[in-house]
């Protein structure tokens, strides 16, 4: 019975221990406080101000309002529309400080692609070659949200195997 109850235990672990291969856009953080969606004046009262801001360009956005922003943050773009902070994306090749981290995972600079495919498996199986408006040649791995049920995708950008971006990519209805 003792083996019994050991072996349950162990095979139990293993299954727990097993990551999933999506990321919750509510769990996850900028440098493990800077949350992805926020109203704007929690923003501001945090952080006082944002480095910059500007008009997206057509098709940057989901969004209908003409009065869209984008905000720039230490590397990080979010989109301000009706007075709430949205997460598009973070360039750790501007900020080498930043990192995005989940509850059981952290991206920054030095996430290499072999660490990557590690951790991500099955996703890293459809490793894609992606070229920039600019010609920069990249790897791009796409990782879907925790409930499939939202309209966006992560997407995951490598630059000579180091991690140098992330996009949270929307996708428009």
């Amino acid at each position: 019975m003792k083996s019994y109850i050991c072996l349950l235990l162990l095979s139990s672990l293993s299954a727990f221990a097993q990551n999933k291969e999506t990321i919750s856009r509510e769990e996850a953080r900028i440098n493990d406080k800077i949350k992805l969606s926020m109203p704007y004046a929690e923003f501001i009262d945090r952080y006082k101000a944002a480095d910059s801001t500007a008009a997206p360009y057509p098709g940057e956005t989901c969004s209908k309002s003409p009065d869209v922003k984008l905000i720039y943050y230490r590397g990080v773009t979010f989109e301000l529309d009706n007075e709430t902070l949205t997460f598009k994306a973070i360039d750790f090749s501007k900020k080498k400080h930043m990192y995005m981290s989940t509850p059981i995972d952290w991206f920054d600079h030095t996430t290499s692609l072999k660490n990557f495919t590690k951790n991500y498996p099955e996703e890293s199986e459809f490793i894609e070659d992606y070229e920039t408006e600019d010609g920069e040649a990249l790897k791009r791995i796409i990782l879907m949200p925790d409930d499939l049920a939202e309209n966006y995708e992560w997407w995951f950008f490598f630059k000579d195997n180091k991690l140098k971006s992330i996009e949270c990519h929307y996708i428009c209805k």
